[in-house]
């Protein structure tokens, strides 16, 4: 048995030794499908399932471990966390909640529900922040019952080791794009938004937050971030990368293949992930759920404040490669040099080791 098969077991005999009702939380890469098979076989061979996912990549991988396992029980019913509330007056041997950080406030009020006719739930995720797994505690009753940390997985041999490289630009200040009554540069708009915002706080004024996601859109499409990802793509063009960007616009505009919601060419992404094709951007999409084999680089191009989502991202890349065994991911983030952007990044960055973080 080797270490990955040994932990996996380890972790779910944890939970079947436990009081049944709680959280999981393995580095992303290693298996937690496993771990949720090792349990269900643990349990009546044709117990009744409900697996809830947040995207059908993510139904796929349990449907294709099932078949690797030879897990054969007609009693399991896959929905998605948006379908949830379809099921919530049913009643299951056990419940499965794959992805349980992505779970929105409305899908939370539905698991109260659901939780009251069913006392055996796993919740399952490869990140959790600390403001996240509080509130699944206090409005769900459940705790983190087992942890299987990043750093851990990576002195075991799980996943590979990454170092990550923050690129700092500045916003652009020579392009000029039509506002209402003028044309001013990302930099100006800005920062004269920046300061309705203050304005707004301060005074406790209305529409602070519509603001705020005006703002967040300056930084999503900036040709500064767009130019500086280009760079780095043409400095790598032999190279298998993956783009995460914020809109569609910015994923498009790169000079490679894209893939996002509007996307006709549906192959090109799965091309991708199997090995076919140098470079991809995505938006939206990729986070979870997905292999590539093999990927060398990740540059993000936009990110959120959530640790959860980065840590996602981050994580395509950290994949083992048998061919590769010496392989240490390499991230790429670029981000403007503004403090609102900063800070998003420094939450973000949360369950990474400070000493791999390069700031440029």
């Amino acid at each position: 048995m080797n270490i990955r098969d040994q932990r996996q077991k380890e972790f779910s005999d944890m939970y079947l030794e436990s009081s049944k009702k709680g959280i999981l939380l393995l580095a992303p890469r290693f298996g937690k499908c496993y771990v949720g098979i090792n349990i269900l076989e643990g349990l009546d061979p044709e117990c009744s399932v409900l697996i809830a996912y947040p995207d059908n990549k993510i139904r796929e991988s349990w449907e294709r471990d099932f078949k690797k396992r030879d897990y054969n029980n007609p009693n399991v019913t896959f929905t998605t966390h948006i379908s949830l509330h379809k099921y919530q007056r049913f009643q299951y041997d056990i419940i499965v909640i794959d992805e349980i950080h992505l779970l929105s406030k409305a899908q939370i009020t539905v698991c109260k529900t659901l939780f009251k006719n069913n006392s055996v739930i796993l919740g399952l995720t490869g990140s959790l922040s600390q403001e996240t797994e509080k509130v699944l505690y206090k409005s769900l009753k459940l705790p983190v019952l087992a942890e299987y940390p990043i750093e851990k997985a990576i002195e075991e041999g799980i996943v590979v080791d990454y170092d990550i490289t923050v690129i700092k630009v500045p916003l652009d200040i020579y392009v000029r794009t039509r506002t209402k009554t003028k044309y001013l540069t990302e930099k100006q708009r800005f920062h004269n938004l920046s300061w309705v915002i203050n304005d707004m706080d301060i005074n406790k004024k209305k529409g602070a937050m519509f603001m705020r996601l005006k703002r967040m859109r300056i930084i999503q499409n900036s040709i500064s971030k767009l130019n500086k990802t280009k760079e780095l793509l043409s400095s790598h063009p032999e190279e298998r990368i993956l783009v995460f960007c914020g809109t569609t616009a910015i994923a498009d505009s790169l000079g490679i293949p894209s893939f996002h919601s509007k996307s006709t060419e549906k192959q090109l992404f799965q091309d991708f992930a199997d090995g076919i094709g140098n470079q991809m951007a995505v938006v939206k999409i990729g986070n979870t759920g997905v292999t590539y084999k093999p990927l060398d680089k990740v540059i993000i191009n936009y990110f959120s404040s959530s640790p959860e989502d980065l840590t996602q991202r981050i994580n395509r890349c950290m994949g083992l490669e048998y061919n590769n065994p010496d392989k240490k991911a390499k991230i790429y983030i670029v981000s403007t040099d503004e403090a609102i952007e900063a800070a998003w990044l420094d939450k973000a960055l949360e369950f990474f080791d400070k000493e791999k973080i390069i700031y440029l």
